[in-house]
Formats: structure tokens, sequence, C-alpha cells
């Protein structure tokens, strides 16, 4: 098991969150780009290798990468052009997701992106889905659903889609949030979580909301999931203290 950090949870500029979230004691930092993509690091000449060349410095993984802004880009998007620059943005991260030594990318329905039930049987949304798992698993990469649908709809879309490389990546406080049982959905989802996030209910610390966490990780351990926690946990006044209190807390716990 390892703990990471969203880059965009920790008050620095990104070229020194890998520093900082070294510092705290993560052992990795999950890479976030919004909707302007293009804008970041790794869509320009020589980005990979500044990314590689800061955690190399700083002595810190990658831990995935998470394009927020694929939410406006999602494969219901009635206009094809849009629709067709969200899958070339998976693909692209599918192809440099290994480049940065990391394996997941998560891929986020929310707003007007979000997944409705009819969606889950469109051949629309569907084959979208299999473009973008075609090029992931050329490249051994791991696209990850984190949705407002629950565990056996998200399983039939993984099932749809057909391929190894698309699973969820599962957050328990959303899942909370939503009214959803996360120990429960954790054992019935078991292989097709490929990654955590850390999150309570209500911007609380970790362990100071809903979420009941000593049975979400004994469900962890009952599916042999040993990887990536990565925090999307608000910090409170003092942002780097949050970080490491939540980082410890998982820990101390799981």
């Amino acid at each position: 098991m390892k703990v990471g950090i969203r880059d965009g949870m920790l008050p620095v500029p990104f070229e020194e969150s890998f520093k900082q979230a070294k510092d705290i004691g993560f052992d990795g930092i999950e890479l976030c780009m919004g909707v302007n993509y293009r804008q970041h690091t790794l869509w320009q000449d020589g980005g990979i290798d500044i990314v590689n060349s800061l955690a190399e410095d700083a002595g810190i993984e990658v831990s995935s990468l998470s394009p927020g802004g694929f939410t406006a880009f999602s494969f219901m998007n009635p206009i094809d052009s849009i629709r067709s620059e969200g899958i070339a943005k998976l693909q692209y991260l599918s192809e440099t997701c290994p480049k940065v030594g990391a394996n997941v990318v998560l891929v986020p329905f929310f707003g007007g992106g979000q997944i409705k039930e009819e969606h889950i049987t469109s051949s629309r949304f569907i084959d979208g889905f299999k473009a973008a798992a075609e090029t992931a698993e050329k490249h051994n990469v791991y696209l990850g659903i984190e949705s407002t649908i629950n565990a056996d709809q998200h399983q039939q879309i993984i099932d749809q889609v057909g391929s190894k490389h698309v699973g969820v990546y599962y957050d328990m406080g959303n899942a909370t949030n939503l009214g959803y049982d996360s120990p429960s959905e954790i054992r019935s989802l078991g292989s097709s979580i490929v990654q955590m996030h850390i999150k309570d209910t209500g911007g609380n610390h970790a362990g100071e909301g809903d979420v009941d966490f000593p049975a979400v990780f004994k469900a962890a351990h009952a599916i042999g999931y040993d990887s990536w926690f990565v925090l999307e946990t608000p910090g409170k006044d003092d942002a780097i203290a949050s970080a490491a209190k939540n980082m410890n807390f998982v820990r101390d716990n799981f």
C-alpha cells in the first residue's frame, strides 16, 4: 500500500508540489488537469521530461493522472468533435502514463458529464469507452471510472466494455454522500477497483466524517487491495497539517 495526494490539494505551484508532497511524507502525487488541459505541463514540448525530473529530484512517484476536465468531453457529448476530443485525450494520457511511471488514468463523470441510467447501455457511451480502452490495453494502463452511479452499474459498464483495463477509481467519501454502502460496494467490485481516493464527508479530515473507515479498510483488505490510496480530502486552515494528518490516518489504520 502506498499513500499519495492530488497535486491540487497542496497550496504550492505545480513545480513545487512534488517536493512538498515528499516533505510531508507521501509516496506519490496524482497529477490533475482541468478543462484547459492543453496548458498542462504534460501537453508541452518536453513536458514529460519535466515531470520525470521533478519527481526524481523530489524522490517521489507519480501515482496516477487525473483529467478532471474530461467531464466536459464525455462519451455522451452530443457534439461529435467534442466527444472525439475526449477520447483522444484519454488515449494520449494512456500513452503518457507509463512514461511517467504510472499506470492509472482517472476517468471522471460528474456535472454535465454525469452518467445517467440510460447511458449505461448506450452504444455511443460503450463504444467511446471501448476506443479509449483499446489504447489503454496497448500501454498496460487502467482507466478508472469515478462517477455518481452505484457499484452494480459500474460493473455493468465494465462488463459491456469487455476490457480488463477498465475499472473503478473508488471514492468512499463520494459513495457515502450518495447513500451507498462503501464497504459492501468495495467487496462487490473486488478486482474491478483499480485505485482509491481517500475522502470523508462534509470536508472533514479522514475519520471525522460519516465514512466508516474501519469497515472500508477491512473490505479493502478482504479483496486484497494493496495499491494506492490517494488523498482527495480538503485541507483546513493549514493545508499542509491537514495533508499530514490525513496521510497518517491512512498509514495508522489500514
